[in-house]
């Protein structure tokens, strides 16, 4: 399989996540690494996601510039075939352990998993998530439009973020979408490591 490793960054990628990336290990996988600089993380976002379709890659790993990623993360994602799988890493200044990975059944992005409460190494189904650590096929991008990644801005003041829009149009265009509760990231700057 050949797959696009890309970090959409404002401006750097910290070493840690560098070197993670670095780290990875590849298999029988062909990786290439990229990154998008100086964009809004939607407008990086869908630049990677062009890239992955008109570079003729398979797939795309997202890393975010400040998430470290276990070396097995590749090989755990592609292991068993599926269009979207989800790492999982703590929420932003999060001190009860929430990850970015929302339980299926809301209607809104409101119920939150945490580290206490994600069933041990195995693969669930949820219904969106952060895209810090995001493994995603070409073929979701050619079947849902673009944008494919674009912050939505409500009436009550309320913002859906680019990651969460794009799982929510992929759910609603019946694409599953899938998180790997082995593949627990680090998240630099935050307020609680899992480690």
């Amino acid at each position: 399989m050949k797959v696009l490793v890309a970090v959409p960054t404002f401006e750097t990628i910290t070493p840690e996540t560098f070197r993670s990336i670095y780290n990875l290990k590849r298999g029988e996988h062909d990786v290439s690494f990229d990154f998008v600089k100086g964009y809004d993380c939607a407008k990086a976002r869908n630049e990677i996601a062009k890239k992955t379709t008109e570079g003729g890659y398979d797939a795309v790993l997202m890393v975010d510039s400040d998430i470290i990623v276990p070396d097995m993360a590749l090989l755990w994602m592609t292991e068993t075939p599926a269009d979207i799988v989800l790492g999982c890493y703590p929420r932003k200044n999060t001190k009860k352990g929430e990850v970015e990975l929302f339980r299926l059944g809301q209607k809104d992005f409101v119920n939150r998993y945490t580290y206490e409460d994600l069933p041990q190494e195995t693969r669930i189904d949820v219904k969106g998530g952060g895209f810090g650590c995001a493994f995603v096929h070409s073929v979701v991008f050619k079947q849902l439009p673009f944008p494919w990644f674009k912050y939505v801005t409500y009436n009550n003041g309320s913002v859906l973020s680019e990651d969460l829009y794009f799982c929510h149009s992929a759910v609603t265009a019946m694409i599953r979408v899938q998180a790997d509760t082995r593949i627990r990231c680090g998240h630099l700057v935050r307020g609680f490591q899992y480690n």
